[in-house]
């Protein structure tokens, strides 16, 4: 894949989940990652794909200088720290700018610099939940709340927000004179900015808040069903095309899909309970219907449409599991042609 972010130096300071993915996906990219951490770090670091790695114990004056001198010569500094701890260091941005005015100084944190719970400790089950967004996610009909997997504010929210933001500051350098900036990245602000679709429409009852609406987890076409094997099968043909094409192949009558939604609920669970979930994703190829398996991250990768993209490496490293390649995918004026 053409490296897009060639020549673009990154200074990573360990940290947990947010800030290695950042880099991470920077690296993937193209940019030259370099990682500061001490010799023997408390937890397993997984998240080190093309990156370098330069021992310093932080709480040595050496060793400060020696990132400092770093900082010099690099266009991002990644910070994984909670708000002021660069500062006592002695690595704060009016000081490093001294030195390198256009380095871009990327702050992960889970509710922001400033605040009242700026100096809170948390993780992604609590930023999530102050995003406004955790109860979306179980449906109207639930008894409580409850978190999805460290995906949405450790990942989306942190690390992935805080890419864009990093390529956007390197873009504005070029128009700016040169100067670097602060990134100030709230994990919790970033879940809920991705939810502006859902915060723009959550006035629309048959969206989020109605029994049955489309995306509260019960519209019976949109959800998962039990197949025959106790695997799933995830149903979302949401337009009128698509979930008539649906019932049309289950031989099902979905009339009164709108008027009585527990009835289409009950045919289609008895229905998909007759064969395997791979029998129905057979049935159900090239179909257009929205009817896809729900796959595990075991099996991800054998699954037909990865396979013709080649989309995942297995990994004998981390317990023999699919490993994704970098998205998007990017191909050149040259890689196009070439394919005439």
């Amino acid at each position: 894949m053409p490296k897009l972010l060639s020549g673009v130096k990154v200074l990573e300071l360990a940290g947990l989940a947010p800030v290695p993915h950042c880099g991470l996906l920077l690296a993937d990219f193209g940019a030259d990652v370099t990682v500061i951490d001490k010799a023997s770090p408390m937890v397993e670091q997984r998240l080190n794909r093309g990156k370098k790695m330069v021992e310093c114990d932080l709480r040595s004056t050496a060793d400060l200088k020696k990132v400092r001198e770093l900082c010099r010569t690099s266009d991002v500094l990644l910070d994984p720290y909670r708000p002021g701890t660069l500062e006592k260091m002695g690595l704060d941005p009016l000081s490093l700018w001294e030195d390198n005015k256009g380095l871009i100084i990327c702050r992960i944190s889970g509710y922001g610099q400033t605040g009242r719970m700026s100096q809170e400790a948390g993780h992604d089950i609590n930023y999530v939940a102050m995003s406004g967004m955790m109860p979306t996610f179980t449906g109207v009909e639930a008894s409580r709340p409850w978190p999805p997997v460290n995906m949405l504010a450790d990942f989306a929210g942190g690390g992935l927000s805080a890419a864009f933001g990093i390529v956007s500051a390197i873009l504005a350098r070029a128009h700016n004179g040169g100067k670097g900036c602060v990134l100030d990245c709230s994990m919790t602000e970033g879940v809920a900015y991705l939810a502006s679709f859902v915060q723009h429409y959550y006035d629309q009852p048959h969206l989020f808040t109605d029994k049955y609406a489309a995306f509260a987890g019960e519209c019976p076409i949109y959800r998962t069903y039990k197949t025959k094997d106790g695997k799933f099968i995830a149903v979302g043909p949401l337009e009128p095309k698509f979930h008539t094409a649906m019932f049309e192949v289950l031989g099902i009558d979905g009339g009164e899909l709108f008027e009585n939604p527990e009835k289409i609920i009950k045919l289609l669970e008895e229905k998909f309970l007759e064969k395997t979930r791979d029998e129905w994703a057979q049935i159900f190829e090239g179909k257009d219907c929205c009817v896809t398996p729900v796959l595990d991250i075991h099996e991800v990768g054998t699954y037909g449409q990865h396979i013709d993209r080649q989309n995942f490496t297995r990994s004998d490293q981390f317990g023999g599991t699919w490993i994704a390649k970098p998205s998007p995918r990017v191909q050149t004026p040259e890689q196009l042609r070439s394919k005439l």
